[in-house]
Order: C-alpha cells, then sequence, then structure tokens
C-alpha cells in the first residue's frame, strides 16, 4: 500500500514540475486593473494601450514576449498612457523580462516599452514618437505632458519597474520618429526607475522626453543608437549607469553617443531646459581606435561618435563618471552648452582622437588621449569588453577607485544620489548587476 502511494505521489510531482506555461495574449486595451503571473507567458501583438486608471501588474520572473510584425510602424509594444499605471517588480534572482517572441531574436524584433506622464516638458504636449497615428484605437491617448511648455504634476507616480530586463525592441518608422527600450515622455519623479537593462535594441536604449524621473542601476548594452538620451526639457537625476558597445555587431547608426543631450530639436532656449543630472555613470565604447573610428570605412569600423554629446542648447550636470572607447570623449555642440561645460568634473574622460571637443573641461577631470589599441589601458576596468560576462568594476589600481566629489550636487529628492568616493557605476567590492541582467555575444 505505502508503495502505490509513494507511486502515485511521484507522479503527481512529476506533473506539477513538469506542467508547462500557458501563453496569454494581452488586450490591445487595458482599462481595468490587470495581472501578469510568473505562471504563464504573455504576449504583446501589436500595440498595448494601459488606460482609464488602470494599472498592469507584473509579477516576479514574468516573461512577455512582443511580437514580430512586418513593418515598424505595426511595431508590438507596451504603451503606459497618461491615464495609466506599471508596477513591475522582480527581484534579483527573478527579474521581469520583456524579450522577442521570435526563435531567434534580433535587434527592433518589437517596440519596446513606452510610459507616458504628465510631468512638465519645455514645449506644447505632445504625442510620443514612434507610433503610428491612424493606427492609434479611438479613445486612446498617446499625448504626454502637463497641459503647456512647464506645466505639470513634476511628482506625479506612474508606478515602478524595478529588476526588468528590455530585450531586442526598438523601432525606427523614419528619422526621428523611433520607439527606444524603453521611452519616456513627461514620466514624473513619483515613479520608481530602478535596476533596468536593455540589450540589443533598434534606436536607444534608453529616451527621456521631458519629465522630471530619476533613475538608478541602468544597464545599456549595444543600442543601435545612443545608450541615454535626454529631450524636451529632462530635468531628472541618474545614479549608477553603464553602457557597453559591442564589435560584433554589424553596424550603428549615422549618429551613435553614449550620451545625447538636446533641449529640443531647434535648439530654442525654452524651458525648463534639459539638465539631467548624473553621477557614477560608465559609459564605454570599442576596445580600440580602428574599430571605433567614425572615419574608416564599415563593416570594420564601427563609425561612432562621442563618449557624451550635449548640444541644441542643452544643458548638463555631470559628476563622477567615466567615458572611454569612443573617438572622442565628451562634445558640447552650441554656444549655452559650451557656457555650461564647467558643470562637467570630476570625471574619468579618455578619448582616442579628442578628450573634449568645442569647450575645455575642468581641470578636476582627469583626461586621457590616445591608447589606440586598448582604450582601457590607463582607466583599468577588469574586464569591461567581455561578450558574456562582463566586469565593469574598477580595478584595485584603477584611478576610478577614488576621486568622486558630491560637493554643491543637489537632487530632488535631496538625498537621491548616494555620495561615493569612487568614480563610474560600480565599486571594487560590489557587482549589482550580478544574477539579473544577461550578457550573450550579439548575433546580428
Amino acid at each position: 500500500m505505502k508503495k502505490k502511494f509513494f507511486f502515485v505521489a511521484a507522479l503527481f510531482a512529476a506533473a506539477i514540475t513538469t506542467k508547462s506555461s500557458a501563453q496569454i495574449t494581452l488586450p490591445s486595451i487595458i482599462s481595468s486593473d490587470y495581472v501578469c503571473t510568473s505562471d504563464n507567458v504573455y504576449l504583446i501583438d501589436g500595440k498595448v494601450y494601459v488606460k482609464d486608471g488602470a494599472t498592469l501588474f507584473i509579477d516576479e520572473g514574468t516573461v512577455l514576449k512582443g511580437v514580430k510584425k512586418a513593418t515598424a510602424d505595426l511595431s508590438s509594444a507596451l504603451v503606459i498612457t497618461r491615464s495609466g499605471r506599471i508596477e513591475a517588480t522582480g527581484s534579483p534572482a527573478n527579474p521581469i523580462v520583456f524579450t522577442s517572441a521570435q526563435a531567434s531574436p534580433r535587434s527592433g524584433d518589437w517596440g519596446g516599452v513606452v510610459i507616458l506622464g504628465s510631468a512638465p516638458l519645455n514645449r506644447a504636449d505632445t504625442t510620443i514618437e514612434g507610433i503610428n497615428l491612424p493606427s492609434v484605437p479611438v479613445g486612446v491617448d498617446i499625448n504626454y505632458g502637463g497641459g503647456g511648455a512647464g506645466l505639470g504634476n513634476a511628482n506625479e507616480n506612474k508606478g515602478i519597474m524595478n529588476f526588468v530586463r528590455i530585450e531586442y525592441a526598438g523601432a525606427a518608422i523614419s528619422p526621428n520618429n523611433e520607439l527606444n527600450g524603453l521611452t519616456m515622455g513627461g514620466v514624473g519623479r513619483g515613479t520608481i526607475l530602478d535596476f533596468i537593462e536593455v540589450l540589443f535594441g533598434a534606436d536607444d536604449a534608453f529616451e527621456w522626453f521631458g519629465g522630471t524621473v530619476n533613475a538608478k542601476h541602468l544597464i545599456a548594452i549595444a543600442p543601435d543608437d545612443d545608450a541615454f538620451d535626454f529631450d524636451f526639457g529632462y530635468t531628472g537625476n541618474i545614479q549608477f549607469a553603464v553602457s557597453q558597445l559591442r564589435p560584433e555587431k554589424n553596424t550603428y547608426s549615422s549618429d551613435p553617443n553614449g550620451i545625447e543631450s538636446d533641449n529640443n530639436a531647434t535648439g530654442a532656449a525654452a524651458n525648463p531646459r534639459t539638465n539631467a543630472t548624473i553621477s557614477n555613470m560608465t559609459v564605454i565604447g570599442l576596445e580600440d581606435s580602428t574599430t571605433a573610428s567614425e572615419n574608416l570605412p564599415a563593416p570594420g569600423s564601427k563609425r561612432i561618435l562621442n563618449g557624451a554629446r550635449f548640444r541644441r542648447a542643452s544643458s548638463l550636470t555631470v559628476r563622477n563618471s567615466i567615458f572611454m572607447g569612443f573617438p572622442v570623449g565628451v562634445r558640447f555642440e552650441s554656444a549655452s552648452t559650451q557656457a555650461d561645460a564647467s558643470r562637467f568634473a570630476n570625471n574619468i574622460v579618455h578619448g582616442f582622437r579628442q578628450v573634449s571637443r568645442d569647450a575645455s573641461i575642468p581641470a578636476s577631470n582627469q583626461q586621457i588621449l590616445g591608447d589606440v589599441d586598448f582604450s582601457n589601458a590607463t582607466i583599468d576596468l577588469t574586464d569591461p569588453f567581455n561578450p558574456t560576462a562582463p566586469d565593469f568594476r574598477p580595478s584595485p589600481s584603477s584611478p576610478a577607485v577614488s576621486g568622486a566629489n558630491f560637493s554643491g550636487l543637489t537632487s530632488t529628492p535631496a538625498n537621491f544620489f548616494v555620495p561615493t568616493s569612487y568614480r563610474g557605476a560600480f565599486p571594487t567590492n560590489t557587482n549589482w548587476n550580478a544574477t539579473w541582467s544577461r550578457y550573450i555575444v550579439f548575433v546580428n
């Protein structure tokens, strides 16, 4: 009798452990609270809009897959509208994963995650880029902003994204009309963004269109264009962020930078003025000057440009960070931007050809020119170019283990920035990207 009981129990246990997840297609419009659980896989098939006060709850460990469409303007994407919210709370052991539904995924298989809010912009409210307007269902609002230039709720809370990966996303309908890995339009600082990775995306990894939202622990791996892009009066704070380009990628965009920052498309003196306040960022281009060159022919050279590019009247505050592996370390392209170059301080800046362009940077920055065969020679991070297990921590002999300065660095809330002694995104003894992030060899 006991043998029969144990046999039945074993079969029952086996049935539980081998149970396959259900595959559920999300509705195109979510207008009441909706919960995604980790025992299912969810398909984003076309645009999915969260609206009318609804919150999309996503449990830790849940996988959501974007369905590839025939054209970029039809790309699948999750859109949290101004009247919707998202609560996506993963964990180091069980991150939430947004990825491609393709068996062999590639950059741009789907359109990524979009969050729209009512925080201030430096322009009138507008529709978010990358969505074909005639395709938007009746009654769905894809505008962002708070009612006019400088107006809105700076403290608006759109929810939380914590321990989240976004893979193979992005969509380019036309030049300057794209979706990114994570696209944010007018998102307020009540929103929590922490421990988010965007990898192998078309266009930018992260793009902020106005708003005030803060973010920590961001990872951008091999975006087609920029790793971190700021527009239309973004005034939030960012600490502990890293980006890495990959040489096995055939091509990058015509204008790839680590940071790209614009006040607006024309460079007008609109307020609030774009001014991302950044500390402890590590921006990594490519290992050698030939591969990184913007002048030598592709595909041998990837023709990347600047570790950081501030232009079109954008302001800036950048401290305690590392820029390496680009032809130009940092560039300031307009008169008002050049006037703020003094706010780029206490960083380590490497450039194969130029450390800074169009304006000089303060002596508090460590400037490294050359190292044409190995951009990490002087900076001495542990293993920053490793494709499957990068280690972005400084070695004990690296100049990045010290030299940080937080004097006068302000933020809202006042305690947002965590003072460190080290420069860059990582200390020597902590790998905050462990367990939840992903690194693989890029497949074109």
